[in-house]
């Protein structure tokens, strides 16, 4: 199992800046703290401690950095970065936050803003924005697989490990939709799993590789799975359309 390069993660997938029951504001207050006119409960928002949690998500973020990089990214296609426009909500001041051509925003991380916890707010529809942060895959150790059997829950282990790992950044990692799947290059061999209620067959696709997705039933049962000795495996990000298509298949 070759360690991955570092990928990009989506956090709080639907939710970010999103208003909830606590954080909505009464028809009587319609400004922010610095005194913006704005529909409050209609544009995006996230609290800086939020978003400087998400920014040390990386382990290579120095915790005590003056300023972190994230990305934004709008869920609509023609929305364009140079649209973005983010400012945090200080009382009498705002602080804009520049969003660059590539959709970079570089946050200034200090002791003043984490006691203040102002909102960074956008001009964009809540619900509608995405931010990123790369983050490094954990290194994890292959599957053992013994003359071509392996256990469904040793194959899978590769890929729960790192999900554990994942949720220990973000507690909601894979629960929105946000899943890893096996990729399995084996040549023209197939994968079979052998159940009680009789086997199914994977067969490799034109470049000789096979993805599949952990099923919970089938992790729970724990079949066994016959896979060539050689095979090589990587653990692979994967939308929740690529894995309905998988599913599918």
């Amino acid at each position: 199992m070759n360690r991955l390069p570092a990928i990009l993660l989506l956090f709080c997938l639907g939710g970010f800046m999103s208003v909830s029951g606590q954080e909505k504001e009464s028809p009587s207050s319609p400004e922010t703290l610095s005194g913006r006119p704005i529909d409050y409960n209609n544009l995006a928002r996230l609290p800086y401690q939020q978003l400087i949690k998400i920014a040390q998500s990386d382990a290579r973020a120095e915790p005590n950095a003056k300023s972190y990089k994230l990305r934004i990214q709008s869920q609509d296609s023609s929305v364009k970065s140079n649209d973005i426009e983010l400012f945090l909500d200080l009382k009498d001041k705002p602080l804009v936050v520049v969003v660059d051509d590539q959709g970079f925003l570089e946050v200034p991380h200090t002791k003043e803003l984490l006691e203040a916890n102002p909102n960074l707010i956008a001009n964009q529809p809540r619900g509608t924005l995405n931010i990123f942060v790369d983050l490094e895959v954990p290194k994890v150790s292959p599957p053992k697989i013994v003359d071509g059997k392996v256990s469904y829950q040793e194959l899978f282990r590769p890929l729960v490990e790192i999900q554990t790992e994942m949720r220990k950044v973000d507690p909601t990692f894979g629960l929105s939709g946000q899943q890893f799947v096996l990729e399995i290059e084996t040549g023209e061999a197939p994968i079979k799993i052998t159940r009680a209620l009789g086997a199914r067959t994977f067969r490799p696709n034109s470049r000789g590789k096979v993805y599949m997705i952990m099923e919970a039933y089938l992790y729970e049962e724990n079949p066994q799975v016959e896979i060539p000795d050689d095979a090589k495996m990587n653990v692979l990000p994967a939308t929740p359309e690529e894995i309905d298509d998988i599913r599918s298949r």
